[in-house]
């Protein structure tokens, strides 16, 4: 099951590709423990899963507007429930 995220400032990602929806899969115990290898900080850990979740690269995701990134998190938080 994936939810798709329509963004409200689309982004031109590094492949040059122009980034104007996401496919958020739900995660798996398997992107959380990923995502906190590294110990990398709270922010950084949050960013690598929902790039894993989105098909992206970290990276992409760094590039969202604030706005489109609370709610890549909210659709994030609604899979919990």
């Amino acid at each position: 099951m994936t939810q798709e995220i329509c963004l409200k400032y689309p982004v031109q990602l590094a492949s040059g590709k122009v980034l104007d929806k996401l496919a958020l899969r739900r995660a798996k115990v398997a992107d959380l423990r990923e995502a906190s290898k590294g110990g990398a900080s709270q922010e950084d850990q949050e960013v690598a899963l929902l790039a894993r979740l989105a098909g992206l690269l970290p990276e992409d995701v760094l590039e969202l507007d604030l706005a489109d990134y609370k709610a890549l998190q909210d659709a994030f938080r609604g899979m919990l429930d």
